[in-house]
């Protein structure tokens, strides 16, 4: 058998093992080059748009898009985030009821989102919270704070609805009462896109925003607005306010008044029927 395979193998020669290799070597050049184009071509690219304030020079390479060239002042733009105040110890543990977890905070989100967007755009959810965005010249003081204060009352409102929908005994329902809001506020310059369906802004004021919510603040429920924010809303005067000082690592020290809402303020957000014990 042996003696076969020698002899073919000396009968097929060294032209025809040189024409194999060349097929061989033009095959892989055919696969890699033609068909690896193919599969580029399918494969789908990842598209930008951007609105940017101030003049803009250039065009961004690829497949970057301009969607407004302009130094309109409208994008200059008050940020708000509604934030869920005891979330993660909502969520964690009791890992049998995940189910009826996300149906509370779904239902507490929607309301908020519900809420805002009458007014400002929603940006995107981010777990706790909810981003929500307006151009800071298109609304008056008074409709922000009307704005805050509606996103809080219809969060109580659901709150209080899931309270006495009393869906069980388990230990998430039994604790919904503990669930409790913060809303930041903030205002700046900020480059906003489009990026996989979102709304999304990129600048320095959308990180400090961002690194308020870990703040010096003891309380559960507050608004806390930035001085750079100061002059695009206004709350009411029945709040009791105080100013902190918040040293954010690598941006330095921002100034903000915290407004805080009591128990009072929050029976007076709801109908008498709703009216209920969270402890």
């Amino acid at each position: 058998m042996i003696e076969h395979v020698v002899h073919d193998f000396q009968h097929f020669g060294t032209t025809g093992w040189l024409f194999a290799a060349i097929l061989l070597i033009a095959g892989i050049v055919y696969f890699f080059y033609f068909q690896g184009r193919g599969l580029l071509r399918n494969f789908p690219r990842t598209e930008f748009a951007f609105e940017s304030a101030g003049d803009v020079s250039d065009r961004p390479s690829g497949s970057g898009i301009f969607i407004e060239q302009t130094s309109d002042p409208d994008l200059d733009t008050v940020f708000i985030i509604p934030d869920i105040s005891h979330y993660t110890k909502f969520i964690t543990g009791d890992h049998f009821s995940n189910s009826r977890k996300q149906q509370i905070i779904f239902s507490l989100i929607n309301a908020i989102i519900e809420a805002a967007t009458k007014t400002v755009e929603l940006s995107k959810l981010e777990g706790d919270a909810a981003l929500f965005f307006a151009n800071a010249r298109s609304h008056s003081p008074e409709e922000i704070g009307d704005t805050v204060m509606g996103i809080f009352e219809a969060f109580f409102k659901e709150r209080d609805r899931l309270i006495a929908a009393n869906f069980c005994s388990c230990r998430v329902c039994r604790h919904i009462g503990d669930l409790d809001l913060k809303i930041f506020v903030h205002r700046g310059p900020a480059t906003r896109f489009k990026f996989r369906g979102s709304v999304d802004h990129f600048g320095s004021d959308i990180v400090i925003l961002h690194s308020l919510m870990k703040n010096s603040v003891t309380s559960d429920r507050y608004v806390m607005v930035t001085d750079a924010a100061d002059d695009c809303i206004r709350m009411p005067d029945a709040f009791e306010t105080h100013d902190v000082e918040e040293k954010l690592d690598h941006i330095g020290n921002v100034r903000a008044t915290v407004f805080t809402i009591d128990e009072y303020m929050v029976d007076r957000m709801l109908p008498p029927s709703l009216e209920c014990s969270t402890e």
